[in-house]
């Protein structure tokens, strides 16, 4: 009966899919969280489906944000699930979670077609599957880039796989071409399909002792001149920020490269950990940089590329090695710094470089079953994925509770003046507005230098008919960010509605100029709020 289970690609894929939607059937009763609110709920482009917008500008501009992300394709799937279901969160999560089974399902035909055997291409398929670090990705609606870019990129990889052993047959080699291009535009870090495919081709070369025809070294050619393509729109016509990250954060992190490598030879232990030991599991991670060298997580990084480096001098020993090692360094490049992030480390990060680290696990079950030992690796493994699945079961009850997510957050940072100000959003959605007022406050002690909590208050005043005290946050959240349309578009209302019509038509023309990718600064704005 196994064998025919394993052998039907269809049975496969019915066993991933329920797997997949009963370990994350929680979450489809989440609502909309974080960055949903500008990629989805506010976001013109996408509620509006204005295709030309979403492929001309950055993922929030929608929603009269500044932001440097540029994911078109997640973006234009958000509009086609609004513009059919209408925004419903249940939709969301359900294609979420659909898009990684099938990204589980590419992984196990992936490594089938790479000369593993079926049984080890499911166990890394199932572990993809049911890990619980994967729920940031998948329980998170703005996180879709991740399982979406994943199923590009693990097609493009089957297909290349394919030309390669059919002496780079036009129509896979077209195909896999095609599939990077769907992945550059779905996600920045895409851009590590050409060094994965080049490990594959190494992998193949010394796996089967056989040199590359000269027609797939030209389609390599042409994967790294896309490759340098997309990097150069990347920071030109696709750059929609002054900065040349994803971050306009300026700090000792952002403004050193050297501080940045620093910061990520302390931090990889800390991807292991999430792999191994899932436990502890939340979604803001400390903005901290690095400064020292001579530590304990520091020597567990050095051992770990020591041993990748070891690999590339036994690759013709154990090519399988190289491959998951090389794997998971190289899908990790777009996160150790070289260009700065809006974050040091995250959970979701480890969607694609974990792969490679699976890549071992279904070589070391190879091995297991060569020496006889294949019931006591199973052993090991039932457990450990039963442990995963319910591990991410209970994470998808935390996704889908905003107060128990939040909750959740505040037990791992005291300082994520997001979380406390998106649980005063909470109790302010509940009418419970002292206790609302007391996050945002958290939120200003922590760091002063952010609008929204400020604005939020402005808006629990205004419930509650105290526009004087609304005119002095809305005041507060514009000395912090002149140009924020929000709290704009608030305080033009307030001054329509108390019968000051002259002043709010100086707002509208403020807030068409900044739409316009004008700025006012904060001397206008005090002007204007002192005038009687």
């Amino acid at each position: 009966m196994w064998d025919k289970f394993i052998s039907s690609n269809l049975a496969v894929f019915a066993v991933i899919l329920v797997a997949g939607f009963a370990s994350y059937f929680p979450v489809l009763n989440g609502p909309f969280l974080f960055d949903d609110e500008f990629f989805i709920e506010k976001n013109k482009s996408v509620k509006e489906f204005k295709i030309k917008e979403i492929y001309t500008t950055g993922v929030t501009q929608g929603a009269n944000v500044n932001g440097n992300f540029y994911r078109p394709n997640q973006q234009f799937a958000f509009a086609v699930i609004s513009k059919v279901f209408g925004q419903k969160p249940f939709v969301f999560h359900a294609f979420s979670i659909l898009c990684h089974a099938l990204a589980a399902f590419l992984l196990f035909l992936f490594l089938a077609e790479l000369t593993v055997s079926r049984n080890g291409s499911l166990i890394a398929a199932a572990l993809f599957l049911l890990h619980p670090v994967q729920t940031e990705a998948v329980s998170y609606i703005s996180g879709l880039a991740d399982p979406l870019s994943g199923i590009f990129l693990l097609s493009g990889l089957l297909f290349l796989v394919k030309g390669i052993k059919e002496n780079a047959e036009l129509k896979w080699m077209l195909l896999s071409f095609l599939f990077f291009v769907f992945a550059l535009f779905t996600k920045e870090n895409m851009v590590v399909f050409l060094p994965l495919a080049v490990i594959v081709m190494l992998y193949f070369h010394f796996k089967q002792n056989a040199k590359q025809t000269k027609k797939v070294w030209l389609w390599l050619g042409l994967f790294v001149a896309l490759d340098i393509t997309y990097l150069v729109l990347k920071f030109t016509v696709f750059k929609f920020g002054d900065e040349a990250g994803l971050t306009s954060e300026k700090n000792l992190y952002t403004e050193n490269l050297h501080i940045r490598i620093i910061t990520f030879l302390n931090i990889l232990p800390e991807y292991f950990s999430m792999f191994l030991f899932p436990k502890n599991l939340n979604y803001e991670k400390p903005y901290t940089a690095y400064t020292e060298l001579l530590n304990a997580p520091v020597f567990i990084s050095f051992i770990a590329v020591s041993l990748f480096s070891f690999s590339i001098f036994i690759i013709k020993k154990q090519p399988a090695l190289f491959l998951g090692l090389a794997w998971f360094f190289a899908a990790l490049m777009p996160f150790i710094g070289i260009i700065p992030l809006n974050s040091i480390y995250l959970e979701h990060w480890l969607y694609i470089p974990g792969i490679g680290l699976l890549i071992l696990i279904a070589f070391a079950y190879e091995y297991a079953a060569s020496k006889k030992f294949t019931v006591a690796f199973t052993a090991v493994l039932i457990p450990v994925l039963l442990v995963f699945a319910v591990r991410t079961f209970s994470r998808n009850k935390e996704w889908a509770n905003i107060e128990k997510f939040y909750l959740n957050e505040l037990n791992y940072s005291q300082d994520a003046i997001r979380i406390y100000n998106n649980l005063g959003m909470f109790y302010a959605g509940k009418k419970q507005y002292s206790k609302a007022i007391s996050y945002y406050q958290k939120a200003i002690k922590k760091w002063d230098n952010f609008p929204q909590p400020h604005h939020n208050i402005a808006n629990i005043y205004l419930d509650m008919n105290r526009p004087e005290d609304a005119l002095n946050e809305l005041y507060n959240a514009l000395r912090i960010d002149p140009n924020f349309l929000y709290s704009l578009d608030k305080l033009q209302l307030v001054y329509s509605a108390y019968g000051r019509e002259d002043k709010a038509q100086v707002i509208r023309s403020w807030i068409g100029q900044i739409q316009q990718g004008g700025k006012i600064d904060f001397a206008q704005v005090d002007r204007l709020m002192r005038a009687k």
